[in-house]
Parts: C-alpha cells; structure tokens; sequence
C-alpha cells in the first residue's frame, strides 16, 4: 500500500478548534497567572501513577466501528474529493500506523471491528505492514439499525487476547516490556455504547497501569437530529481518569488533527486538559 496523501496543512484556528478548552485556559491572562497555571497543570501532571516515561512499544488495539448511520454522509477534502465515513476511518489509520511505525519500528498493532451488536477480533498483534493494511483495506461498512451496542462484549475479548504487563509497586522505576493502549474509533450517532461501571472486565482492565483506552468519536453534523450528545457521554464511562478523547463532526482536517495527537506514547505525554499544541507561548 502507498503512503496515504498528505493533506494541506491545515490553519491555526482549525487546529485549536480541536484542542480541548482547558489547554488554553491561561491563553489571555497576566505573566503571573500564566506561570501559575504552569505550576498548578506540573503538580496534577506528577500526581499521576509512578511509572517510567519511557518509550517502551507499544501494542495498539484498534477498536474500529465499521457502521455508519446514513449513506448520503461524506467527508469532504479540500480538493473536492469525498469520502464515506469507513473510506475515511481508513485513511486515518494508516495516517497513524505510518507514523507510529516511523516512530518506533516495534509498535505491534491489532484490530477489533464492532459491527452491528458484536465485536470481532480481525487481526492479532503484528508489526507486519503488509498484512495490517490488506485486514484494513479488506473491511466493508454495514449500516447501523441498533440503537444501542454492548461493549461488555469487547472487553471480555480484550481480557482472552491479551496480556497486559503487571505494575510491580517495589519495581515501579523498571520500564515494562511494553504497554497496551486501546483505541476507540466510533462512528454511530443514533447507537448509544453500554459501558457498566460493575462489569467484572472493565473494572479489571482500568486497574492496570500499563493499559489505555483513548476515544476519537466521529458524528454526524446536525445533532439535532441524532444522539450526539449521549453518545459522547456514555463513551466517557471507558476514562479511567488518563484517556485521551476528542470528537469531531464530518470535517476531513479535524479528523486529521485529532488522530494525529493520539500518536502521543501514553507513559510520555500529559494529562489531556494539560496538553498544548500550539507551537510557542504567548510568555515563552
């Protein structure tokens, strides 16, 4: 597979229009303020658990949704070329698995597809270029008739699949051999996930220290006339206080943006109300 095209850089406002609100809430305030704030984002940064910030490998499970809630909804590059919300899910991915492959040659990836009520396990973990974009490349989209989707499921097949290494407190400062970091990728407005905070799974998996889930919610335009909204907030029911999660309507440059700042290792990068991407500050 080619690499996917590079798309126009997109502008500054585009790109803080994706950015959470909190990392620019010193934006307009005094030198003092702002160093303040500097101080106050550095102590919730080392309240975090005491593992190592080390660029350990990771192994990726993509969660992908490969149901859409209506044909006629396309993205739209700035050419003028369309995509459909699979086609477009797609491209992104391997936006994402180029990169992080460029980053750290030993990132294993796999892949989990939800379809219309069950979740299946497509691909196992492999660094193998190859064979990751043909299982990708191989997906077909389905339309979406369920009104709401079980993700119990999901994380009893996470728990048969992988192995998740064990954080020792009397050895925190040695790395693990790697991490694993779950990667949602939703695209259903009108299906609402159902995520029990007493399923056995769940509890077991937000435990562990060296495993992460990470949200990109990908909805319709016009929420007046689906469930945004409550999609949204039932898939914050997965944040164990360290995901990172973004959402973002049928806009091409945004969807970019917000796979691109999930490249981030998750043992290296902040608390996501302190993330910044803006290059410079106002004081630096």
């Amino acid at each position: 597979m080619d690499s996917p095209d590079l798309m126009s850089s997109p502008n500054s406002d585009d790109i803080l229009n994706t950015i959470d609100t909190g990392t620019r809430q010193f934006q307009n305030k005094s030198p003092n303020e702002y160093y303040t704030g500097l101080q106050e984002q550095a102590i919730s940064n080392f309240q975090k658990p005491n593992v190592p910030n080390v660029n350990v490998p990771e192994r990726i499970i993509f969660c992908l949704d490969i149901c859409y809630d209506n044909p006629n909804s396309l993205y739209r590059l700035g050419d003028g070329t369309t995509f459909t919300p699979i086609n477009m899910m797609k491209r992104v991915l391997d936006f994402f698995i180029y990169s992080k492959h460029a980053i750290n040659k030993r990132t294993e990836f796999a892949l989990i597809t939800l379809s219309q009520t069950e979740p299946y396990w497509i691909l196992n973990f492999t660094n193998n270029m190859k064979d990751i974009f043909n299982v990708i490349d191989s997906l077909n989209p389905e339309e979406s008739t369920s009104e709401t989707f079980d993700f119990g499921k999901v994380f009893q097949l996470i728990k048969q699949k992988v192995e998740i290494p064990e954080y020792m407190q009397g050895e925190c400062i040695m790395p693990p051999p790697y991490v694993v970091r779950m990667i949602v990728l939703y695209g259903r407005s009108n299906c609402i996930p159902i995520i029990l905070q007493d399923d056995a799974y769940l509890i077991f998996l937000k435990k562990q220290l060296y495993f992460y889930i990470d949200m990109l919610l990908a909805h319709e335009e016009d929420c007046a006339f689906y469930k945004c909204a409550e999609v949204y907030d039932a898939l914050q029911d997965l944040d164990n206080g360290y995901s990172h999660v973004y959402e973002v309507s049928k806009n091409a440059t945004k969807i970019h943006d917000c796979i691109a700042m999930l490249l981030a290792h998750p043992l290296q990068r902040p608390l996501q109300k302190n993330t910044d991407y803006r290059f410079g500050t106002k004081y630096s």
